[in-house]
């Protein structure tokens, strides 16, 4: 691959394909920057933008055409001397080898600079590399122990359930034990009511059977009503009538019913 020449103006690096401005100090412009730099001072001695070499005579700076016709090709040379023709040739080989080296020197320089940006940017890289790995490190552990306590939280989870199941089944029992104890006791209580109402009704059929005038007393009896005494076989009977006697101990002392 054959390298072109570019402007040698610092800020430029355009490609020289057409027609360049040239100076004899082997530098190359482009068509913008020749007219700017080299017709500012035209009746002065110019200077290369370049290197800053004086350009003091007419020829040491023309505007070359890159792309020759034939005629001119045919012509330029015409006439001149072998030795003639060499020279020029040497000097038109010079300067195109300057202009290569001053290319590859750039383009060299510029690769040194990309390169050492480069080393730079695999140090940087490095670095950021071993703190994210240091970094993927402590997360790891961190994930281990989270997943550690995470597995402890789900064995202490299942011994609590576990736990609530049997308080749950502990619940039900006792609150089947207090039902069924509610039912006895409100049976037991109906019963109860139930026997209670049975004897209030059977004294209130009795009482109901009383006339008015029937007055139920108690007084003493003799021996002689002991047909009509309601007597105790354990308790003797006492005689009202006679209480300022001396209580005879062969009799007994009864309460009778009488009539008012």
């Amino acid at each position: 691959m054959t390298l072109e020449m570019v402007c040698n103006f610092r800020k430029c690096r355009k490609p020289l394909t057409n027609h360049a401005w040239v100076t004899t100090c082997s530098h190359a412009f482009c068509i913008e920057h020749g007219q700017k730099e080299f017709k500012r001072n035209i009746e002065n001695s110019l200077t290369c933008p370049a290197c800053g070499s004086e350009l003091r005579d007419k020829f040491d700076v023309i505007q070359a055409d890159l792309k020759p016709s034939e005629t001119f090709k045919s012509i330029v040379l015409a006439g001149m001397k072998p030795d003639t023709i060499m020279d020029v040739t040497m000097r038109a080989m010079s300067f195109w080898s300057y202009q290569i080296e001053q290319e590859t020197l750039y383009q060299e320089s510029l690769a040194r600079h990309c390169k050492e940006k480069l080393q730079c940017l695999e140090e940087v890289n490095t670095l950021n590399l071993q703190k994210l790995n240091a970094e993927l490190e402590t997360c790891k552990r961190k994930i281990v122990a989270l997943q550690t306590e995470c597995n402890k939280k789900k064995k202490q989870a299942e011994e609590l359930t576990a736990c609530l199941e049997i308080n749950n089944r502990k619940i039900q029992k006792l609150q089947f034990q207090l039902d069924a104890l509610k039912r006895k006791d409100i049976h037991v209580a109906n019963y109860e009511m139930t026997t209670n109402n049975e004897k209030l009704m059977e004294i209130s059929d009795l009482v109901g059977k009383r006339t008015k005038s029937e007055a139920f007393v108690f007084r003493p009896i003799n021996e002689a009503d002991k047909s009509q005494s309601i007597s105790s076989p354990s308790t003797s009977m006492f005689d009202f009538r006679n209480r300022n006697k001396q209580p005879d101990k062969n009799k007994s002392f009864k309460f009778r019913p009488v009539r008012s």
